[in-house]
């Protein structure tokens, strides 16, 4: 979701949005790669938005989708950041550092996050 909350961010701000963009990805392909491995936490929000009217006609289903659709997006992102690492020769940019330290901390708390765990179960009953 970071990608999409940058790049929302930088649609706000009238005459910065390209030094915005180029700040967090100054690489374009990583703006376009990041976005498109965000779209399964846009739908998470979408969808748990919508949960009562889905739990209501019995579909509840998409709660194992998303988050395995997630966990898969979390790792090719990390995939993705370490492989534009690489690529740099493991110069440090701001913007990679960030986004793999964030990655990798979004990757534990979904792991480890007993918070989520609970949520799951009580969403399910």
């Amino acid at each position: 979701m970071k990608s999409w909350l940058i790049f929302l961010g930088s649609i706000t701000i009238r005459g910065k949005e390209k030094e915005i963009l180029e700040f967090w990805f100054p690489v374009h392909q990583d703006l376009y790669v990041s976005l498109i491995l965000g779209l399964p936490a846009l739908l998470a929000m979408l969808l748990a938005s919508y949960r009562n009217t889905l739990w209501d006609k019995g579909k509840i289903r998409w709660v194992y989708w998303i988050g395995i659709l997630m966990s898969l997006a979390v790792i090719a992102q990390l995939i993705y950041s370490m492989n534009r690492l690489v690529q740099a020769q493991f110069n440090y940019h701001n913007s990679l550092a960030l986004s793999i330290f964030g990655i990798s901390l979004i990757g534990v708390y979904m792991l480890r996050s007993q918070h989520i765990e609970l949520m799951l179960k009580d969403w399910l009953r």
